[in-house]
Order: structure tokens, then C-alpha cells, then sequence
């Protein structure tokens, strides 16, 4: 064209930009890429990737810890996606759940010869080997057996549901407006032994308890899946059950942050300091309570926490360490999963957050690049299978309780190659940690489809988009040119109204509209501009000036913010990181040949790149992950 700017998209040619789906398609690879088939289908917890050749190793508490997120992840990942590959590989893991939860409803960890991991490697009494079933963790199968009741329509699931519901309904511990489950110390923590039962009826005393860190961690995220349960079945006993799991979970004593502000004032207001995911874990059971209830306080503390939540770190890129600098994949999901949580329920519009989180730190996350996984692998030390050292991050030369190299735990087979798609750890806003962490793979890719399920929602006759990204739907389908043009185009196909958001980085009086190429006016409610009586086929062209926009981002640190220093030299395109630099003296001791972050000099282009239309369109029903709105 004369003024140098790409074609309108056709039919045929979309924009190449950042698409969620195909994230989602890879964390398929990621999540069933992890799996044993010749153990019960059992996930591998660690990707040691700074070593040649990179492996896997088998943990604690996988099994009923982190694999119910599996069941949770996987409608998802499949129905935003499109993808059918290992289908095989994934039946073969349900039917090693379903045959696990036979006897009561629970996902155990078993005692098994094959599984000398089972107890005394990062979690747990070293010696106390038995089945055990981590908590929370049942608390989220529920939640995914619910998710697969929807996805497919059949009552098996529900029925599955039921069965794991009442076998917890069964073990709580009621102490008159408390309810808990106690923390016996076998596996990882809050877990019930099959054979000993409750070896202690005792609640949690202090903030810090179990291995995340944060009592209310275990205390709060089986709501997760109790307040679905209730939703879909209306059975009283789990919505009061959950009121004496909340009133247990907010006492203050497990609750304040370390900011300039009293510690009954802080508690009051849901601030902590106590291992970032494990908090906002925690917080998102609360408010699926508050909101399944209709308990404003709950809710109000929630998105007070949240509010304080997202000043720590560096949130528009969207990263939360803890300490130092380390931020969980976990982590990011969970406050994509509390942003459109809140948003959706009146508590805020929090949008912005919702794209910056997905567009920066969500990425950052996983691991996408074939090539840079090699690299890093090469730039280790050469490794031969099960030698009595590893990866810097193979803490079973570091931590005390574990048991060194036990038979059976490593898996060496195309390791590098199933990693991509997984999820771990980011330093600062400068790496991946050389280890990928699969409940990481399972928690973070749900905040992939948070994210996605978010840019456009069906409204009757009409459509609702919320985020500049791409997305193809029965409804309307949603180019985006960003960070390159400010440009959004919206084929509409069937909607009688369409409506879109403004992102904060616009200026209203900068859009362009065009509707089939005509200039118009919209109406404008808010933040959002309105456009009605269309005939169902029109194609919607918003541009708008994007700039480049240099900051310096501090990262606070949640466990010490009063002493955050570390800071970065960053460019903004609309919500899109294009340039981070680490703001050091000379060369930065902490340099590593690890996966690098913020390779993005593409982005500088003018023009965005084409690419073919994907062919995959969703269904037009897809699954409720949120169920309590």
C-alpha cells in the first residue's frame, strides 16, 4: 500500500501475533509430555534441562498434589486449542486417575516398590510410607471432574465428583464454626494416610506451616472445589462446610503482609508475605466462596488482596517473586485466574492487568523455543543417567531429607523435546530457571485459557471484546497487529451488536473506526465503544497510534519490599514488553547460559506478519471454568 502499511487481513491472511491458543496447543505437548505411561501414567515433577542430556525426575506428591490439576487443565488446553495429539497418552492417564480414585474418591499417592520416591524426597516423614492423599489437591480434582462433566455431557463425571466430595466431606474436622483437615506431616502436608487415618485432629497455629509455606494454601483451595460442587448440585452441607473453611482460613493470625501498616489492619485488608502462588492459591478459594454465597466481606478482602497483590514484583510485566527474584509459572496463572474472577464479578475491571499478565510474564513462563532448550542444555556439564550430581536446580543433592538417586526416578527419553510447552520459573525478568516444574505446566496453562475465554464473550445477539489479542469464534473473529500497528479488525459473523473495550494505553480521541472500510461513530458506555444495528457479516477496523513507551520497572519483593532493588530498563508497546534490560553496573555477576528471556527484536518491525487463518473455530458452548459468577 502507498502509505507503507500491510493489507487489511482477508480470509485467508491473519496477523502473526501472539496467539493463545497455539500457547495452549503446546502446553498440551508440555503437560502430556511429562507422563510415565509404564508407571500409571504418574507426571514427572522436574525438568532438569542445564545438564546434557536433560532429564526428568519422579517426586513426592505428585500423584494427588498435582496431577487432579491435569484433570483440571486438560478440557481446557483441548477445547481453546483445537488439538487431538496424544489422545492415546491422555486416555491412558484418565484411566489411571478413575482406577487410582476406585476405592474411595480420592487420588493417593500409592506405596508402591516401583515408587521409592513415595515418601522422603521433599516432602514428608522420611521413614512413614504409606498411601496418602494430599487435600488440596483432591479439593482441585473435584473441580477438574467437573470440568470434563462439561466438556463431554456425560453424568460419569458428576457421579466421579460426588464420590471424591463426600469422601472429603467425610474426613474434615468440624470444631463448631472451624473446619479444617490437620496436618499429620506425611507427604506434602495436610495429606491423609489411607491406612493410619488422622494421626492428629489438630489445626493449623501458625501462618507458615507446610512445605508452600502458608497454612492457608492447604486450608482454602479445596473450596476450589467444594463451591463448584455446590453450584452444580445445590447440596447444602458443601456451602456450609466451606463457610467454616473460610472462617478458619481468614483468621488473622495466618494472614499480613510486611508493608508500613499495623498487623490487624494488614490481615484485615488480605495482605501476606508468605510464598506468592500458595497466598493467591488460597485467595481464589475465598472468593469463589464469597461469590457462590454472596458473602461481601469475602469478596472485599479478595479484591483488596489483590489490589495489594499486583503492586508486588513488577506487575505490567507480570511477574511476582516471592523473595529474591524467582517467580512461579503458578503464580501467574493464579492472578490471571483472580483478574478475571474479580472483573467478571463487579469487583473491579482489571482487564489491562488480565493482557499485561498474559502478554508478558505467562510467556515468559513457558518454554517455546526448541532451539534455546538445546542451547542451554549443551552449555552444561555432561550428565550420564542417574550420576550422583545434577542440575543446579536437582534438589535432591541439596535438600537434607531427600534420598539421593533412587532406581526407576529418572527419565531420560526425548526430554527436550517434551518439554516444550511446559511451564516453570522466571528470574528476575532475565531467564527461565533451567527446570521446568509440572505443577507449574498444570496451574500456569490454565491461565492461558483465563486469558483467552476472556478476549471476546458471547451476549445474547451481540459480542463483548475485552482484550486486544487474537481469537477465532463462532461469533466474531478478533485480529490483533499489536505491539507492530495499533490495529484491531473483527469479523463479524452472525452478532447484532458488537462492543469494545479501550485499553488503558489509548487515547479515545486517537481511534479510528471503520466499519466495511467507512468511517463511523460509535457510542461510547464507559470504556467501551458500541456498535449496533449490524447486519451480522461486517468487518470492524479500529486503529489507533501505539507508541513506545520507556520505564523503569522496580521489582518489589513480597517478603521484603522495603528493600527492593532490582530494577529494569523497559519499552512498552500498548501492553507488550518489547526491550527488558537488567539495570547493573558493568557485567551482572548473576549471568547465566540459561533460557533467555525478552528475545523480541521482531517486535520493532512496523508492519505486522501474516500468517494463514488457523483453521480451528471452538465450539460455541465452552467450559464455565470460573462456575460461581
Amino acid at each position: 500500500m502507498a502509505d507503507g502499511s500491510a493489507p487489511a487481513p482477508s480470509l485467508t491472511a491473519v496477523p502473526d501475533t501472539l496467539d493463545l491458543a497455539e500457547h495452549g496447543r503446546l502446553a498440551i505437548n508440555g503437560m502430556l509430555g511429562s507422563l510415565h505411561p509404564e508407571l500409571d501414567y504418574e507426571c514427572t515433577f522436574l525438568n532438569i534441562l542445564d545438564v546434557h542430556p536433560a532429564y526428568m525426575l519422579h517426586w513426592s506428591s505428585m500423584v494427588s498434589g498435582v496431577m487432579p490439576k491435569y484433570l483440571e487443565a486438560l478440557p481446557l488446553l483441548r477445547q481453546m486449542s483445537g488439538s487431538d495429539q496424544d489422545l492415546e497418552r491422555q486416555q491412558g492417564f484418565v484411566a489411571a486417575m478413575l482406577r487410582n480414585m476406585a476405592e474411595d474418591g480420592l487420588v493417593y499417592d500409592r506405596q508402591d516398590p516401583r515408587r521409592p520416591w513415595n515418601v522422603g524426597v521433599g516432602y514428608g516423614a522420611r521413614d512413614w510410607d504409606e498411601d496418602y492423599a494430599n487435600m488440596a489437591g483432591n479439593g482441585r480434582a473435584i473441580t477438574g471432574l467437573l470440568y470434563w462433566h462439561q466438556w463431554t455431557g456425560d453424568d460419569f463425571w458428576l457421579q466421579q465428583a460426588r464420590r471424591t466430595a463426600e469422601r472429603m466431606l467425610a474426613l474434615a474436622i468440624v470444631d463448631g464454626e472451624l473446619a479444617f483437615y490437620p496436618n499429620p506431616g506425611l507427604g506434602n502436608d495436610f495429606s491423609y494416610p489411607r491406612r493410619s487415618g488422622w494421626t492428629t485432629r489438630k489445626p493449623p497455629e501458625r501462618a507458615d506451616e507446610g512445605f508452600e509455606g502458608a497454612s492457608m494454601f492447604y486450608l482454602l483451595q479445596p473450596l476450589r472445589g467444594f463451591t463448584r460442587y455446590y453450584a452444580v448440585t445445590g447440596d447444602e452441607r458443601f456451602r456450609e462446610l466451606s463457610r467454616r473453611f473460610v472462617n478458619c482460613g481468614l483468621q488473622p493470625a495466618f494472614w499480613g503482609g510486611a508493608a508500613d501498616m499495623s498487623p490487624a489492619a494488614s490481615a484485615e485488608r488480605g495482605h501476606f508475605r508468605l510464598h506468592f502462588h500458595a497466598s493467591a492459591a488460597a485467595l481464589r478459594g475465598v472468593l469463589d466462596w464469597g461469590l457462590v454465597a454472596g458473602d461481601a466481606n469475602a469478596c472485599e478482602r479478595v479484591a483488596d488482596a489483590y489490589g495489594y497483590a499486583r503492586q508486588m514484583g513488577i506487575g505490567r510485566l507480570g511477574l511476582f517473586p516471592t523473595g529474591g527474584e524467582a517467580t512461579e509459572g503458578c503464580t501467574i496463572g493464579d492472578m490471571i485466574g483472580l483478574a478475571v474472577a474479580l472483573t467478571d464479578a463487579g469487583l473491579g475491571e482489571h482487564w489491562d492487568d488480565v493482557e499485561k499478565y498474559a502478554r508478558n510474564g505467562l510467556l515468559c513462563a513457558q518454554a517455546t523455543d526448541l532451539d534455546e532448550l538445546r542451547r542451554v542444555s549443551q552449555a552444561g556439564p555432561p550428565r550420564p543417567p542417574d550420576a550422583p550430581f545434577g542440575g543446579v536446580h536437582d534438589y535432591r543433592f541439596v535438600q537434607q531429607n531427600n534420598r539421593g538417586v533412587l532406581p526407576g526416578q529418572e527419565v531420560h527419553d526425548r526430554v527436550l523435546e517434551r518439554t516444550l510447552g511446559a511451564f516453570g520459573h522466571v528470574v528476575g525478568a532475565r531467564y527461565q530457571t533451567p527446570m521446568m516444574m509440572h505443577c507449574c505446566t498444570a496451574n500456569a496453562s490454565q491461565g492461558l485459557y483465563y486469558a483467552w475465554d476472556g478476549i471476546v464473550r458471547r451476549r445474547a445477539a451481540g459480542a463483548d471484546v475485552n482484550l486486544w489479542l487474537n481469537r477465532r469464534s463462532p461469533w466474531v473473529d478478533v485480529w490483533s497487529f499489536l505491539p507492530h500497528e495499533g490495529r484491531l479488525v473483527i469479523h463479524n459473523k452472525g452478532m447484532r451488536q458488537v462492543t469494545v473495550r479501550k485499553p488503558g494505553w489509548a487515547r479515545r480521541a486517537a481511534i479510528r473506526c471503520q466499519l466495511d472500510g467507512v468511517d463511523v461513530e460509535p457510542a461510547w458506555v464507559g470504556s467501551r465503544m458500541v456498535f449496533d444495528g449490524l447486519r451480522g457479516l461486517e468487518t470492524l477496523t479500529l486503529t489507533t497510534p501505539v507508541y513506545t513507551d520507556a520505564v523503569t520497572c522496580t521489582m518489589v519483593n513480597l517478603a521484603d519490599p522495603q528493600h527492593s532493588c532490582e530494577q529494569y530498563a523497559c519499552q512498552f508497546r500498548g501492553h507488550t514488553a518489547v526491550s527488558v534490560a537488567r539495570r547493573v553496573a558493568g557485567r551482572d555477576p548473576d549471568d547465566h547460559p540459561w533460557y533467555r528471556l525478552f528475545q523480541r527484536q521482531a517486535m520493532a518491525a512496523p508492519v505486522a506478519p501474516l500468517k494463514p487463518m488457523p483453521p480451528y473455530v471452538h465450539p460455541d458452548s465452552l467450559v464455565n471454568w470460573l462456575m460461581v459468577v
